[in-house]
């Protein structure tokens, strides 16, 4: 299996006033896809639920619109104050470091989180512990290959090398999606199923903004590193704001495995 666990830091863990803003447009690029997923599951009120990773609150908030009883962990809370009124219990927690109690979850979740985790697959293997019998684990990670596919070819393809070897240097893993089917096995699980979605995304959309603020988070550490110049990063968010432009996404994928009934 191709992962090693190495040191990490969360290449986006840092003071970047426009982070609530970003991550509300990757709900708005990313939720229907995955709520698509999470609702042939079965879930309702007699479920428990974690959601790993939960960022701005969305999926969380519709697990607890479902009547499941719902966890809700990140490395940062703070953004997760309005999921109190819904019942959500909020964990501030290291899903790469902390325990999670064992047997305790029918659904656990996480999106775009084990691409940033150091020793995935220990993460995986705790996540499958706090599963309880017949419980699922659903880890959607990207592939990055797609991304900035273009009708006319390479779109801004020096800008897009550029921020993923800032994330690489972070730890982060730009086939990941691939990655958690081996994980996820290796982890016991069974049932295991993977599929992929892309977005074709127009610019100027919110989900082109999701990307264009992925740009300015990364920016400083982009340019510091001399491969691309302000100027660079400049056109290819002007581009991303174009509405004459179209682009694949990156490849979201979704794999869900099942814990055996005792």
């Amino acid at each position: 299996m191709a992962d090693a666990a190495a040191p990490t830091r969360y290449v986006f863990g840092t003071a970047f006033d426009r982070e609530e803003e970003r991550l509300a447009h990757g709900e708005a690029l990313w939720d229907k896809g995955t709520i698509e997923k999470l609702s042939h599951l079965g879930v309702d009120e007699t479920w428990h639920c974690l959601e790993v990773g939960a960022g701005r609150g969305s999926v969380a908030a519709w697990l607890a619109a479902r009547g499941a009883e719902v966890t809700a962990v990140d490395l940062d809370i703070s953004r997760l104050g309005r999921l109190g009124a819904l019942g959500v219990a909020l964990w501030e927690l290291d899903i790469s470091r902390d325990p999670l109690p064992e047997g305790a979850y029918d659904l656990i979740h996480a999106r775009l989180v084990m691409q940033h985790v150091g020793d995935r697959a220990a993460a995986v293997r705790g996540m499958c512990r706090a599963l309880r019998p017949g419980g699922y684990l659903v880890l959607e990670d990207t592939d990055t290959t797609s991304l900035f596919s273009h009708v006319d070819g390479e779109f801004h393809a020096l800008v897009k090398r550029a921020a993923y070897e800032v994330m690489i240097d972070a730890g982060y893993h730009p086939r990941c999606g691939l990655l958690d089917v081996e994980l996820v096995e290796a982890a016991g699980l069974s049932s295991v199923h993977a599929d992929g979605r892309a977005e074709v995304v127009r610019g100027g959309s919110d989900g082109a903004r999701w990307f264009a603020l992925w740009l300015e988070h990364l920016r400083p550490a982009m340019v510091a590193r001399g491969t691309v110049s302000d100027v660079d990063i400049d056109f290819a968010v002007s581009d991303l704001a174009d509405p004459r432009h179209r682009w694949l996404s990156q490849v979201m994928v979704t794999v869900t495995g099942r814990k055996d009934d005792r």
